[in-house]
């Protein structure tokens, strides 16, 4: 398939491939991908041409196949956001990468539904609670790039009458590490984010700074 094409409301059945895409501004809707499944090999839909080819992928059926998009170290300007994943169980990975990817950006991954399958993101929350002065949260779940957080928001809310300082110390390797100036009874609310932002330094920071406290 070339460039501005569509294919609308269509059944697809018994090829290795369902739809090989290698041209710009196409659009598929209502595409029932009922071909050679995954597991045996199969591949439903075909992305071969790199870059920023705006195809949209919308209303459509992915019958125990999946989508393969091929950008040799780039993931820019992709959406996989409100469908509905179902699998068998297996712990297999909603999307998965072949290989490491040097240029992130505008990647959103979120909203999505998911059932018998492993949930991955680009934007991801968590809420962690104790009674120290250190906290850390673990995305390494959720995240689908390794040790990329482009932007982090959080809250930090404490039961006691103390109104501490706090600051983000570190991001590497997807783990938020957040520290307070006093130890207290204590939640913090992370969002993080790897499609947009900018880059933030996994370095340790210097001295505390303030941020959004809440005291309950």
């Amino acid at each position: 398939m070339g460039n501005d094409n569509v294919v609308n409301d269509v059944v697809i059945f018994s090829a290795n491939t369902g739809i090989i895409v290698s041209g710009q501004a196409n659009l598929l809707s209502g595409v029932h991908c009922y071909n050679k499944a995954t597991g045996f090999g199969g591949t439903g839909i075909y992305l071969k041409l790199a870059g920023l080819t705006q195809t949209r992928i919308v209303k459509s059926y992915l019958d125990y196949t999946g989508i393969v998009a091929e950008d040799p170290g780039v993931a820019n300007g992709v959406n996989i956001v409100d469908n509905i994943f179902a699998g068998s169980g297996n712990g297999i990975d909603i999307v998965q990468l072949d290989g490491p990817f040097g240029d992130v950006d505008q990647i959103v991954i979120d909203r999505n539904s998911i059932k018998g399958m492993s949930a991955k993101a680009t934007i991801a929350k968590s809420a962690v609670q104790g009674n120290g002065s250190t906290y850390t949260a673990d995305f390494n779940g959720i995240l689908l790039f390794p040790n990329l957080i482009k932007h982090v928001q959080y809250t930090l809310s404490t039961s006691g009458n103390a109104f501490p300082n706090c600051a983000l110390r570190n991001v590497s390797q997807n783990r938020v590490v957040i520290e307070s100036s006093v130890a207290a009874p204590t939640s913090v609310y992370v969002m993080v984010d790897q499609g947009f932002g900018e880059w933030i330094l996994s370095e340790d920071s210097g001295s505390l700074t303030s941020c959004l406290v809440t005291s309950i």
